[in-house]
């Protein structure tokens, strides 16, 4: 009978391997009667002692459906149905019909057929247990962990998925992360942990087919809590359906985020940097990928803003990153696709991006100043929308320090448009 086995990778064993006498050590190995491999890997980090809120990083002020003016890539301008949505301190839009998954990058929306939204709903599955063994303490918790805890609950969840033969494949366990909280305004502490358990694509992507997250409450609002500590396992309906997915079906997948301490209005800081992280954005290249890329930038210009953009291709995917020329101030964003290479529509991926680009803008209402435009001719141009706003007051809240001075390229106010 085939047997699995559980490696037990701890920091010691870290350094062990370091130090090259690793051949010396036994491994931690369990067996398990159904013949799933399980390597549990633990990196020894030290985990946050009060950690903080590192949940969602986007506030999501609105979103509601319009049409708007959105030019196709033969220059062709049609009137589109759109979501648009407020993200922290952006607008912008997406074709109506993508889904939009609010989560980490800070926005993204991915066009499902009717198939894979169908599948997706089949994958999807949490379950959750008392582990009175984890009780301990953290600490204690990972090492169970390590020892091969989850062994048996990820056996019987991975058999719900007979579709991805989960037998044959090899998994691995990897802390996350995770901490404890101590909170003083209401008198609660409690620790949780946090683990992907990941298989490979048969092109070599690491795939993140679920996950769990262990919670213990040791106290609430200073009552002392008797209950065991509880696990979940959840899911990743994404990482399902890219092992059952037919690359040449892939619609691909967009995405925008944002880099607070950046300041991406000059071009050649942008350039500068990108240069210097090879475009290596976080989710930008898949896991398990060739990060060797070709990249070619060019500059796009956009209604709103121009666009440096890179072009490229990993192992497995045609990827696109185009950083929008802010205004001064307005911080860093960029926004992203990826799509297989042997996808057979790439259209709607990339008209999806590009009405992204059409539509991003800051979250005070800019207009960029087009060659031959005056104020009064922008204050006319938008006069129609609020009859009762004065050009005098048009000037003194536009944010244009000369008003006999304008340039084409120059970002001003609309003052009676903008949302605070």
């Amino acid at each position: 009978m085939k047997q699995c086995k559980i490696k037990r990778v701890g920091i010691l064993c870290m350094v062990l391997i370091c130090a090259g006498i690793m051949g010396s050590i036994p491994m931690a190995v369990t067996a398990s009667e159904k013949g799933f491999s399980i390597q549990v890997v633990d990196d020894g980090r030290e985990l946050p002692a009060n950690q903080e809120y590192a949940g969602l990083t986007c506030n999501i002020k609105e979103i509601y459906s319009e049409k708007r003016s959105v030019m196709a890539s033969d220059g062709s301008e049609s009137r589109e149905e759109v979501m648009t949505m407020n993200l922290n301190n952006i607008w912008i839009s997406v074709p109506d019909g993508g889904t939009r998954a609010f989560g980490i990058p800070i926005f993204s929306t991915e066009i499902q057929s009717s198939q894979e939204r169908e599948t997706k709903d089949k994958l999807h599955h949490v379950t959750g247990y008392d582990c009175p063994r984890l009780n301990d303490g953290i600490d204690a918790a990972r090492k169970e962990i390590l020892d091969g805890y989850f062994q048996k609950p990820l056996e019987r969840f991975l058999s719900r998925y007979p579709e991805i033969n989960p037998m044959e494949r090899e998994y691995t366990l990897r802390l996350t992360g995770g901490g404890c909280t101590d909170r003083e305004e209401d008198d609660t502490s409690y620790w949780d942990l946090y683990y992907a358990l990941t298989t490979l694509s048969e092109e070599g992507e690491s795939v993140t087919v679920a996950t769990i997250d262990i919670t213990k409450v040791v106290k609430a609002r200073g009552y002392s809590v008797t209950d065991d500590a509880h696990y979940r396992i959840w899911s990743a309906e994404n990482g399902l359906w890219r092992l059952l997915e037919e690359g040449a079906d892939d619609l691909g997948r967009i995405w925008v985020s944002q880099l607070p301490e950046e300041d991406f209005c000059r071009e050649d800081a942008v350039r500068a940097y990108v240069e210097e992280k090879g475009a290596g954005f976080d989710y930008l290249l898949p896991s398990g990928a060739d990060l060797d890329v070709e990249w070619d930038c060019h500059k796009e210009k956009g209604y709103w803003y121009d666009y440096l953009v890179w072009k490229g291709n990993a192992s497995l995917y045609e990827i696109t990153l185009a950083i929008p020329l802010m205004e001064e101030g307005a911080g860093g964003w960029y926004m992203a696709s990826r799509i297989r290479k042997e996808a057979a529509d790439k259209e709607i991926c990339e008209h999806t991006l590009s009405v992204m680009m059409q539509t991003f803008r800051g979250e005070r209402y800019v207009h960029r100043v087009r060659e031959g435009e005056s104020l009064w001719s922008i204050y006319r141009e938008y006069q129609g929308q609020n009859t009762g706003y004065e050009f005098s007051l048009f000037l003194k809240h536009s944010g244009v320090e000369n008003p006999n001075l304008i340039y084409e390229g120059q970002y001003m106010e609309i003052p009676w448009q903008s949302r605070n």
